[in-house]
């Protein structure tokens, strides 16, 4: 068959569903938010009635992250990860290792929080390297960041069997990963701290908000403090708050209530989706067949990753790009993970720039500084790399278009 980049008939010509969580929004979100309305309780504090949602939604979130976990929820996927740092009290000085394939926002909670990003190669999970954590750790590290990217899963056995002896806590952004597991264990609960958001595209939304997560007392209570003005105040009208015995400056990263009443909704779907997500991408992967020349990202768990995106490596750059143009003709969006840059390509990031420019560390002449090829497997893999996404919300004739799409690309692009 001719390919559509090339003249033919592409495979389809509908748009796909793209969205998670956002794509079951509907009369139960709804009916939760009105309730919200109705009872006039908008911020989770106090209002003219007790507020309900966001404590209720932490206490579901614990129960569902498994025993002795606690939650807070914040505003952002960002938030949880700044409150994750501050709770673990990491500042000036401080180092942070952090992937080099990731969204910007795990390095941006970094500098926020005073400290340096350390950046560290991934390997063909596409998630943290242990070995390059091993090679990068010095002693002003404080933490290490992996990132469980797109439902897939670091592989924490090797990465925390690095950590522990070095005695360096670990904060795992779980931001596209909600409700995946690594060997029966929830993702974002088994480092010191898990971080997850809320946001449009994630496995469950309430269009922004995030959740902090941690089996730790003490860390739960510091989070909690962080994210509401640091603890132990008083309003104006008298009203005041204590979280934690160790008040400290923090900041406003509050969830509203609205929002949590529809992550409440959303989180009493997240095992369903992913469920579908898994069913339709193995589906897919059946239907197309063999693909000769491809290489599949690895799992460390193949059983507990989330489904929502075949990950492809390819052997050349320009093959990867070739393929996904082509999967993009026939009506399949496909296409490298931050357009096949790791994060420090970011231009604010190479060029160390914060809002102030002046008093973090970046802006000490020599201190560190980024350069391209400084993680060359990353930048190889992520160039080498086609990703197709995958939704809840596939019918068997989405499911059918995809693998019809792949095995028909792969045989004219790769043979």
């Amino acid at each position: 068959m001719t390919l559509a980049a090339d003249g033919g008939t592409p495979v389809r010509t509908r748009p796909l569903p793209s969205g998670k969580g956002a794509e079951v929004l509907g009369p139960q979100e709804r009916t939760a938010v009105l309730r919200v309305l109705d009872r006039g309780a908008l911020f989770r504090y106090y209002g003219p009635v007790p507020p309900e949602e966001v404590a209720a939604f932490e206490d579901e979130v614990a129960a569902f992250s498994g025993e002795g976990c606690r939650a807070v929820a914040v505003s952002s996927g960002t938030a949880a990860l700044r409150t994750a740092l501050a709770a673990l009290g990491v500042g000036a000085g401080d180092e942070v290792v952090v992937p080099a394939c990731t969204f910007v926002a795990s390095v941006n909670a970094v500098v926020l929080a005073g400290a340096m990003p350390v950046f560290a190669e991934v390997d063909d999970t596409l998630c943290l390297s242990a070995e390059s954590v091993r090679s990068v750790l010095t002693s002003r590290t404080a933490a290490v960041m992996p990132v469980h990217l797109d439902n897939g899963q670091a592989d924490l056995d090797a990465l925390l069997a690095v950590t522990g002896p070095a005695g360096v806590a670990v904060v795992e952004d779980t931001a596209q990963s909600m409700g995946a597991t690594l060997h029966g264990r929830r993702l974002g609960t088994i480092g010191d701290v898990g971080a997850f958001s809320l946001q449009l595209d994630k496995n469950i939304t309430a269009g922004e908000g995030g959740i902090v997560v941690t089996r730790d007392e003490r860390l739960a209570l510091r989070a909690a403090a962080f994210q509401d003005q640091g603890g132990h105040f008083l309003t104006q009208h008298g009203a005041g708050r204590d979280h934690a015995p160790d008040p400290f400056v923090g900041d406003n990263l509050r969830l509203t209530e609205i929002a949590g009443a529809i992550a409440r909704v959303q989180l009493a779907r997240l095992d369903g989706l992913l469920d579908a997500m898994r069913t339709a991408k193995a589906a897919i992967l059946t239907a197309a067949g063999p693909l000769p020349g491809v290489t599949m990202r690895r799992y460390p768990d193949p059983v507990g990753e989330g489904g929502s995106g075949i990950g492809m490596l390819l052997a050349t750059p320009e093959l990867a790009a070739r393929f996904a143009a082509a999967l993009c003709a026939e009506g399949v969006p496909a296409g490298a993970p931050y357009g096949g840059q790791p994060v420090y390509a970011t231009p604010a990031v190479m060029q160390q720039r914060t809002a102030a420019m002046k008093g973090h560390p970046w802006h000490v002449p020599g201190v560190m500084a980024y350069a391209m090829g400084m993680c060359p497997q990353t930048e190889d893999l992520l160039a080498r790399c086609v990703r197709v996404g995958v939704s809840p919300a596939y019918t068997p004739a989405d499911v059918d278009d995809v693998a019809t799409a792949l095995a028909k690309v792969a045989d004219a692009v790769l043979r």
